[in-house]
Parts: C-alpha cells; structure tokens; sequence
C-alpha cells in the first residue's frame, strides 16, 4: 500500500527513499531503548525444562523455555522487574529483583520443583502455544505425567473421566467412547484426536484412533482435553473438540520406567520405557502388552432369508463367534537430535495390534489383529514447527458379528471362517501428512515508544494430508474403479493475540481447508479477554468449526450388500426417477460437512493461591446434519423411484443395471443447542485438594425434515448425551502415612434417550464412586498403585435388549433403583453392562 501511494503521487524517491529508511529505523532504535530478559530453568535434579511460561508481571512481555531449559523475553523496557515462572507439574514461582538495563541482557537460573497438589498450570492445545491455562481462550484440561504415575495400566483412557464438558462413556474392561456437548452416536468423529502433534485417524472410516494408539501410558508427558469448536486451528474434523497426546522427551524424561499390574477379569498389563541422552543425542523406547477379559453381553438380529425361499429364519439371529478376550500389543520408540539454539530434530515410529470388540450403527465388529503403524520426523525450535508423518491403519482378520451370524444362515453350506471372510470389511487406510508452522511476535512502534500492540503472539502454519484407502476391491469406491482411494485436503491456518493493555486481550483466529471431496471450508475465531487481575480472566469468543463427511460417507460403494439392496456414497449426489415414467422424482444433493457455530461467555480464575474456576455458558447452532444410511430408491414400493443416477457421471447407483433398494448419506436437520459446563480446583491444604466439574445442556431449538425423510432426520438430530453430568472428588498426599497419595472420584449422569443405526433405547441414570491410592515403598523409585473402579454403583434402573436390534425396535428400561458395591450399570446402549473392577501395579521409575 506504501508503495502504491508513491507511485500515484509521484513523490520524488529520494522523500519515498527516506521514509522507507525512518520505518526500518524506528524499530532498531526502539529495540535499543530496551533490554532482554534472559536465562535457563531446570529441574531440582538439573535437568532442562521444556515449555515453561515466564511472563515479567506488571506487563503483557512473556517467554517459554526450549527444549534446552533456555528463555528470552525481549522489549523489556528499563527498570526493575518480578518474573513469574510457570509449568504443569512444578510449583509456581515468582522471582523478584531482575534490573533491565537498555541494550543489555539481564540473564536469571531458575529451579523448579515437584508439586503433587497444583492450581492451573500452562496448557498447549487451545492456541497451538505455551499460555496459562487461565489465558487460554477455550475450556480446556490438562493431565500431567504425574497424574498418569499413579494410575495403573490401561494408557490414559480413565484420566478422561475428570476433563470438564467430555461425555466419558465406558464400553468395556479397557475400552472407552468419549463426546463432548452433545449428538454422540455408536460410531462418533466429531472429537479429533492428535498424537504428538499428529492427527490420529483411522483414514477408512474417519474414526479417531483412540486405544489404537501405540503410546503406552508410562511414556506419556500429558494429555490436553479442548472441549468446543476447534476447527479454526486444527481443521473440519475438530467440531466438538480436540484430545492431544503429549510423549515424553527423551532428555527432560530419562531412565528407566517399568509397571506391572494385574487385576479383575483376568486383566494383565506389563509395560516399560528406557530413555538417556549421549551428548547431543537423545534416545528412548518403551512397549506395553495388555490383556483381560472384557464383560458380556448377547445381542439379537433380524431375521434373514436366504437369496431365494425358503426362509433361512423367521425369528431373531442369536449372535454367535464373539471372543471377548481383549488384548494389545503396542510400542513406540524415538530418536532426537539437540541443537545449541534449543532446537529439536526427531524421528519416532510405533505400532499397535489389538484384538476386542467394536460397536458400530448396525451392529458389532470382531476386531482381530487390528494393526495401527505411524512414523514421524519432527523439528521444533522457539518459532519453528515442521513435521512430516506417516499413519496406517489395518484391519486385519476383523469382521462384522452381525454379518457373520446372519450369513451362517443365509447360507449354512459354506464354513465359519468363509462366513466370516464374506462378513469382513477388509481395509488399508494411510495418511501422509506434513506441517510447517511458525510462533513469534509483531513488534509495532507508537507514538510514544512502545505501542499497545507491541509483542502481538503470531501462530500461523500450513498442513497437507493425502490419504490412501483400499478396501481390496470390497466395499469402497475401489471396487468400481479397480484403484485405491487417493483424497487430498490442504489447510492454512492463524492466530493472533494483540494484548491492547495489561488488561484487555483479542484474539484472532482463522483456516482455510480445502478438500478434493468438498467445496473449501473457512473456520474463524474470535475472542475478547478481559484480565482485571492476574489469573483472573473473563471471555467472549465466536467460533465456527465443520465436520466433514468420512470416507464411508462419500466413496462407500457396496451393491448387493444383501439381496436387493446396495450402498453407496454420496459425493456427486442423486437423481431418482419413476419406473413407468422415467420422470426425475426427487434428487439428492452431495454430501457436505456439517456446521457448528458456537458463542461462549467464560471465566477462569485462580482465587488466594487456593481455588481454581472455570465457567463456560454456550450456546451452538448445528446445521446440515449427516443423515444415517437412508433408503432414497426402492423398486418394490410399485410407483415409487426405483434407481439411483450419478448426476455426475450418470451412472447408476446400483452399479450393475440390476434394481436394487440404494442407501446413502444426505444432509438434512439443525438443531440449537445451550449449555454450561463448570469445572473447579480447590487446595484446602498443602496435602489436601478437592475437585469436580458439572455439565448442564439442553436441546433449545430442534428443525427435523418432514415426510419421507422424517425417521432419518430423528436419528441424525438425536441428541444421545446427558442433559446433566457430575464429578467430583478428593485426594490427599502424605495424611497421616509419609509416601501414601489415595482419593476418591464419584461420578452422576442422568439418564437419556439413544438412537444410532440398531442402537436404540434409553441409558438408565448411574451414578459411580472410584478409589485410587499409590504407596511409595522402601525400595528406591518404587511405588505400589491400587485402582477400584465403580467400586460403589448406583443405578435407575436395567437395559435390557430388544427380541433382535432395529432402529424401530427399541430396548426396555426394567426394575427400580438399586445402589451397592459390586452393582453393575449400563453406560452404552448393546454394550455389556459394566462393574466393578480392581487393579493392583507396581512401578519404578529410576
């Protein structure tokens, strides 16, 4: 613009030449004016520490450590300071006496040390930066290596039940589902799931890769749960949050780790980790075997006939070849590089396979040999972030019960294991993906110096991803083309927070995906924070995030997926016509994503070093709801449409010429919805801390399709979660007993109304109490870790399942309300009801 204005004004260039030279030199000359802040902080132990906040108080200046334990604050005006050092895990400290003098550096040595009990801390996952998680711009929870010490086995799933605003939904010894504000279904991707900064996805079905992953628990730094709209950073699969986990660093974590439990149900869990430094080089490997035997249950199907008559069965299909032994095998390993500036160079691979079971919208998987793979090379430095990986996911022998037990008597000539090879969903899912991102801040001059928008903190950066699935010619688009899936999306993304004064903060956000599926996709954000006094911070935001369509929803093509009826995607939409006409009767647009605006008022603060709070009201419009699988041509309803055309390719729906009844996706639906979520830290002593966190939300506006469409606008709209959901608890660290931390969580969630696919019914209200406690013993490092889960039930009532599953035919709710220890309880609708279970581990850490 500059330049524009001197050309069109003609100024001579030697005025446009000196007016250039006064704007570079009035940063140099502000920059001498000012000093830095400089310094390391380590460990007790002197080990560096990674990811500290240091902010000079009084100011809006801040820094965070690298992965050398190394700091620089610069613009420091001269005069006399106090530095506040923050890190989840450490206690807080502040440090007094730091004299800034101009052109200079004022260089500090800082120590942290272990606190068991904490307040606050410093998150990542709400601005893709260090900030306090008072600072954070999102309801967000953050679990630190410590928290996962103390538990026994099964990665960092029961960690999830404490994060303020996550339905936590246990569906097995191990296995858990998660959702957050609302419209859960059997097979939910509105929550996206990132391991070390890589998107964990299960590419053939748009799953988040959950206890797929190859992380054990002992190599885990943290865990950040961010509930609400996250599209604006982390793109259109982050709707309704985003779970990230953090490994740990090979020279910030070093030695060895070793864990061994055992406990209900035959549950067996062994795991160990190794990590040292040698010089500039970093290194570590650790790996987990599990096993147990998960709870039971039978589900029943509809009756099925063979390709001509007679019938095969009238009656319900027991389901049968179901193996509830659980187990997995999982590894991961790292390799990094330190470079002088702090920067980090790493490579890291691992691996998962896992045999259980799986609840889909029509049923339940066999899941055998699951495999999930991922290799990652990672460079982080104080401003730069860049990263190439790789993820895969393999289905291995794993295949549909319902499938199988109807096919066994569809067709009683062929084996079991041909029945189970014709009720398999064969898939080879891959994603390549790479990164380059930037965090720095824009320095600009006013009039008296420094101006209100000096140190406005800049995240910005570009993500590719291109995945490869094939369903071996089976049940994808694959089968039709004879090639593998090939589908690109590219996203840039920002944001901005301007600090206008100590007390007021704006906070810009924004990203562009575009994805070869659908049309290109903006995702902004805005928040206003107002901080009258330290910790204390008050918010506006708007956010709008999008779920987009998986790959089952857009290349999903089955024809003949039983007699007379196929499945197909929806990427190009559909014409339908009438069989004695030809007459078009009704068409079918493409498949989009679904939109979720949000608004959020919020509040967090800590209150005399002792109370922690956070308090989120939102309010969040959903439009253009996925619809489930749906009937759109039916040739044997006489006069109505009989087959499905491509408006693309006019090709037919059936693929084969044959009629066939075709099922897709559309969208269809929106729904508002209000809701408050409030969580809450209070230390009532230096030994005693008490917690808890509660989740009001209600359905305030529902617009469903009419006539034909109305029983699928009724599954997609459902809003499947719990109006009200409650956690609470205490633990106590050295009371009474040097070396012993135990607590207590109880849990309450109201009951609610759940439909998805053959999942129909109501979740009776439960209520829950846990116990945890670890020992330290005598030996060095060594502690004893006790977990009782649902130690003390209560629940409204008992689900029992419907003759045989159908989206019409939902389940009963039977028997009064019962409470006792040992008490079994329903928290998934066709899952197993689930009780108590107990789990004992020892742990060393050297």
């Amino acid at each position: 613009m500059f330049r524009h204005i001197v050309s069109h004004a003609r100024w001579p260039r030697a005025i446009a030449a000196a007016l250039a030279a006064c704007l570079v030199a009035a940063p140099l000359a502000a920059q001498s004016a000012t000093g830095r802040i400089t310094g390391t902080i380590t460990t007790a132990s002197g080990n560096p520490v990674d990811g500290a906040l240091v902010s000079v108080r009084g100011t809006t200046l801040s820094g965070q450590t690298n992965s050398a334990g190394r700091f620089a604050i610069t613009g420091v005006a001269p005069g006399t300071y106090e530095l506040r050092v923050q890190r989840v895990g450490s206690r807080p400290q502040v440090i007094g006496g730091v004299v800034v003098v101009a052109g200079a550096d004022a260089s500090v040595a800082i120590k942290l040390e272990a606190l068991p009990v904490q307040l606050g801390g410093v998150v990542v996952s709400a601005s893709r930066r260090t900030e306090k998680v008072t600072d954070a711009p999102a309801t967000i929870t953050r679990f630190d290596a410590n928290q996962f010490a103390n538990t026994v086995g099964n990665s960092f799933a029961p960690a999830l039940k404490e994060a303020k605003g996550l339905d936590f939904i246990q569906v097995g010894i191990t296995a858990v589902a998660v959702n957050a504000r609302g419209f859960n279904s059997a097979f939910n991707n509105r929550m996206l799931m990132m391991e070390d900064n890589r998107i964990a996805v299960l590419p053939e079905n748009g799953l988040p890769a959950g206890g797929f992953t190859p992380i054990p628990k002992v190599d885990l730094a943290g865990m950040e749960v961010l509930v609400g709209p996250g599209s604006a950073l982390y793109g259109p699969d982050a709707s309704n949050g985003v779970i990230t986990l953090q490994s740990k660093d090979p020279r910030e974590y070093r030695g060895v780790t070793a864990e061994v439990s055992g406990g209900s149900r035959n549950f067996y869990d062994m795991q160990a980790r190794y990590a040292d430094v040698s010089g500039k080089i970093g290194y570590k490997f650790s790996a987990e075997y599990l096993t147990a035997d998960d709870f039971q249950n039978v589900n029943y199907y509809g009756p099925v006939t063979k390709p001509g008559p007679p019938p095969a069965s009238s009656g319900p299909v027991l389901e049968n070849g179901t193996d509830w032994k659980t187990n997995v095998l999982r590894g991961y390993g790292a390799l990094a590089y330190y470079f002088d500036n702090g920067g980090k160079l790493d490579f890291s691979a691992g691996a998962s396979k896992s045999n259980g079971i799986g609840q889909t919208s029509v049923g339940r998987n066999q899941l055998i040999d699951w495999e999930y793979r991922t290799l990652q090379l990672k460079y982080t430095s104080p401003r730069w972030f860049a990263q190439v990986y790789r993820t895969q996911s393999l289905s291995g022998g794993t295949f549909q019960l319902n499938g199988y037990s109807q096919n066994a008597l569809r067709f009683p000539t062929i084996s079991a294991d041909s029945a189970k090879r014709l009720s398999a969903f064969p898939a080879d899912g891959r994603l390549l993906a790479a990164e380059v991102q930037g965090n720095f801040m824009i320095n600009m001059i006013g009039t008296t110096g420094v101006s209100a928008l000096d140190n406005t903190h800049v995240v910005a950066g570009v993500q590719t991803r291109r995945d490869y699935v094939s369903s071996f010619q089976r049940w994808l688009s694959d089968r039709n083309t004879g090639k593998e899936l090939e589908i690109g999306s590219t996203g840039g993304y920002f944001q901005t927070e301007t600090p206008f004064s100590s007390m007021v903060r704006l906070v810009l956000a924004g990203r562009v995906d575009k994805h070869d599926k659908y049309d290109a996709q903006f995702s902004p954000k805005a928040a206003v924070l107002l901080t009258p006094w330290e910790d204390q911070t008050f918010r506006v935001s708007y956010n709008k995030a999008f779920k987009s369509p998986s790959v089952l929803q857009t290349d999903f093509y089955f024809p003949n997926f039983s007699p007379s009826v196929g499945v197909f995607g929806n990427q190009d939409g559909f014409t339908i016509k009438n069989v004695a006409s030809g007459l078009v009767t009704t068409t079918f647009d493409p498949i989009k994503p679904e939109i979720n605006t949000t608004y959020e008022v919020g509040y967090k603060g800590i209150i005399a070093n002792r109370l922690y709070i956070d308090i989120t009201g939102y309010s969040s419009k959903y439009e253009n709801f996925i619809s489930p699988l749906i009937v759109i041509a039916n040739p044997f309803a006489g006069a109505a449409a009989t087959r499905a055309f491509n408006t693309k390719t006019g090709a037919e729906a059936g693929g084969t010429g044959a009629n066939q009844i075709a099922l897709t996706y559309v969208n269809l639906g929106d729904a508002t919805i209000l809701g408050t979520d409030i969580g809450a830290r209070l230390i009532l002593t230096p030994k005693i801390g008490a917690s808890g966190n509660m989740s009001l939300q209600k359905v305030d506006q529902l617009n469903q399709p009419a006539g034909a469409l109305i029983a699928a606008g009724t599954e997609a709209t459902s809003f499947n979660s719990p109006v009200t959901k409650v956690t609470a608890g205490m633990d106590f660290t050295d009371l009474g007993v040097q070396g012993l931390m135990w607590g207590f969580t109880g849990r309450y969630v109201l009951g609610y109304g759940f439909r998805s696919g053959v999942n129909v019914g109501k979740v009776p209200t439960f209520g829950t109490i846990d116990l945890s406690a670890s020992y330290k013993l005598p030996i060095d490092g060594m502690r004893l870790n006790v977990s009782v889960q649902n130690l003390f039930s209560c629940s409204a009532g008992t689900y029992t399942a419907p003759t045989f599953l159908a989206a019409t035919n939902p389940g009963t709710v039977t028997g009064s309300r019962r409470c006792g220890f040992g008490e079994e309880h329903n928290e998934m609708i066709n899952m197993p009801a689930i009780g108590t279970m107990i789990f004992v581990g020892v742990r060393i850490d050297r």
